[in-house]
């Protein structure tokens, strides 16, 4: 049994209930929503580990409801839409979606890539281990064991993947770490490496961390080679 949530976000009850039932008979705990209305409702009570977002629902359009949840979450979010353009497909990239898959598809291949982007966000970083529990880093304090991560004594929302981001910036401050260093940190593997990913991953952390994102002070980009975490 897995203790995973998905959360599917779909209008038309008999695809979103064929998904559902065959993403529970995997051993994944199941939300089911058939508009953004009940989404909401659902995500003010639940942060699952991976949503399925339709694109066409009735009361709302479904690339509102990924920026909305890009601005307070990286829960990992498959798109699952009857919509087969280009321009779609990347804004859908572009503001962070992690995979897209389009209608009609073979339920194997949907449960493959649930399964391939659940087991990449929870891959634990290669870095080696501090003695310490907690590490101290300019405003920051990370406690290693409960994953949380303060600044001026304030708790930062913060998910594991971008937890395991801060942490490798953390113990390599003052440095430029390449693009290459950081996919192989933190991706699975080649195929799940990509450039528009994490650029999105970056983003979610200075939002996460700095005081103004657009103007980081904390982890700053180094033209044509990576970046740079400075506690200050």
């Amino acid at each position: 049994m897995n203790d995973r949530t998905i959360l599917v976000i779909e209008d038309n009850g008999r695809l979103r209930r064929f998904v559902a039932s065959n993403l529970e008979k995997e051993g994944y705990e199941v939300l089911e929503a058939e508009s953004g209305k009940a989404a909401f409702s659902i995500l003010r009570n639940t942060t699952p580990d991976l949503i399925l977002l339709d694109l066409r629902l009735g009361d709302y359009d479904g690339i509102d409801i990924l920026k909305t949840i890009r601005r307070q979450d990286d829960v990992p979010v498959i798109i699952v839409s009857s919509i087969d353009n280009q321009d779609i497909k990347l804004d859908g990239f572009n503001i962070g979606c992690d995979d897209y898959m389009t209608k009609p598809f073979y339920i194997d291949e949907l449960l493959a890539r649930v399964k391939r982007l659940l087991k990449r966000t929870n891959r634990q970083i290669a870095a080696p281990v501090s003695i310490s529990e907690k590490i101290t880093s300019g405003p920051f304090t990370i406690d290693i064991n409960s994953r949380i991560v303060t600044k001026d004594n304030v708790d930062l929302r913060m998910r594991k993947k971008l937890f395991d981001l801060f942490i490798y910036f953390v113990r390599n401050p003052d440095i430029i770490i390449t693009y290459d260093q950081l996919y192989s940190r933190l991706w699975e593997s080649a195929s799940d490496m990509s450039e528009s990913s994490l650029y999105v991953h970056i983003r979610h952390l200075r939002a996460a961390i700095e005081d103004n994102p657009s103007k980081p002070d904390y982890i700053k980009t180094v033209k044509n080679s990576g970046y740079i975490y400075s506690p200050g």
